[in-house]
């Protein structure tokens, strides 16, 4: 009976051990489940903070001028022999170069390419070439730069005057280019970037959300082309076809958002 009775005793007291536990356990479990709920939470929020951001392009464009153009065009002379076809070339070289001093290119700034000869055979009733030569052609290039662009585009124009009086020249359009884009790049940069902050402000309007730092920016090629034309190059577009050009940057930028 004591055996019994103590064994009973013992069990009766396990029991209410354990009874205690689980009322502990059922009390405790609500609070452990809002804690994990809250902290799991916490820790969204925060990721989800961490990761809001905004990626826009700046642009910024301003009108230049040209300040230097390039002129080349190559003298052709024919002849039954060379000696003819040299002393033609010869005419036409002095009255083309001549006509380049007048129109604002110095000395130093032409450039005269060597003569190519070139013999043209005669041709029987077939078409075919034969052995016997029928004329030299001689060509010869000749170059020149200059500040004034201006003149530089009205001797452009008039260089038909030449092939009046009887010169042969197959002349290139001239290319006019300019010097100081170096000296802009960092405000046009600038520029480009102060726009793309604005279109950010802009878009984040009404949304609750304002705008934070600069967290990365990037800069895109600068692309120079004729007023009013919106064709580009993904690696850079120079125009040299007109005098008054283009230049516009872009900039891409990506911002916190507060």
């Amino acid at each position: 009976m004591s055996v019994f009775g103590g064994g009973a005793s013992r069990f009766s007291m396990g029991s209410r051990v354990g009874v205690v536990w689980l009322v502990i356990f059922a009390l405790t479990m609500p609070l452990a489940v809002l804690l994990s709920v809250q902290l799991a939470r916490t820790s969204f929020e925060k990721v989800s903070l961490r990761g809001r951001t905004i990626t826009v392009k700046g642009f910024a464009e301003r009108p230049i001028e040209s300040d230097f153009a390039m002129w080349s065009g190559t003298l052709i002379a024919r002849g039954p022999d060379i000696a003819t076809a040299s002393g033609k070339l010869e005419a036409a070289r002095r009255a083309l170069l001549e006509r380049l001093g007048v129109e604002g290119f110095s000395a130093d700034s032409i450039g005269i390419g060597v003569v190519s000869v070139t013999p043209q055979s005669m041709r029987d009733k077939d078409g075919n070439a034969t052995n016997t030569i029928e004329m030299y052609v001689l060509r010869q290039s000749i170059w020149g730069s200059s500040a004034r662009v201006r003149q530089v585009e009205t001797f452009s124009r008039g260089v038909s005057d030449l092939l009046t009086a009887g010169i042969e020249l197959d002349a290139e359009a001239p290319r006019y280019l300019f010097s100081g884009l170096e000296g802009m790049k960092l405000d046009m940069i600038s520029a480009a970037s102060g726009n793309a902050r604005e279109r950010a402000t802009r878009l984040l309007e009404g949304g609750g959300s304002e705008l934070g730092s600069l967290r990365s920016a990037s800069q895109g090629v600068f692309q120079i082309t004729p007023p009013l034309t919106t064709e580009i190059d993904n690696s850079g577009m120079s125009d040299t076809s007109s005098i008054s050009k283009v230049i516009k940057a872009v900039v891409t930028c990506e911002f916190e958002i507060d």
